[in-house]
């Protein structure tokens, strides 16, 4: 019972931060190369994609796969 009370509370906090226009799984995969190039250079990536940042905070799918890219690029840049 209290894991559905969890769920329930997650679901509801993601649904207050749902907003009206945005990126869906796709759009953010098409981009997700430039924000993760943007963000190795330093780049304000909040403020300069900030569709694909709310998303990835909102999608747990997607923050994997942005994970991921970051793990390998950290990777190649050490080797």
């Amino acid at each position: 019972m209290e894991e559905n009370a969890a769920m329930t509370v997650n679901f509801l906090e993601m649904l207050a931060m749902t907003k009206e226009d945005e990126h869906s799984c796709a759009d953010v995969y098409e981009l997700l190369d430039q924000f993760v190039e943007l963000k190795v250079r330093g780049a304000d990536v909040d403020k300069l994609m900030p569709k694909v940042k709310h998303h990835l905070d909102m999608c747990k799918d997607c923050f994997e796969e942005y994970e991921s890219l970051m793990a390998a690029l950290e990777f190649e840049a050490e080797n």
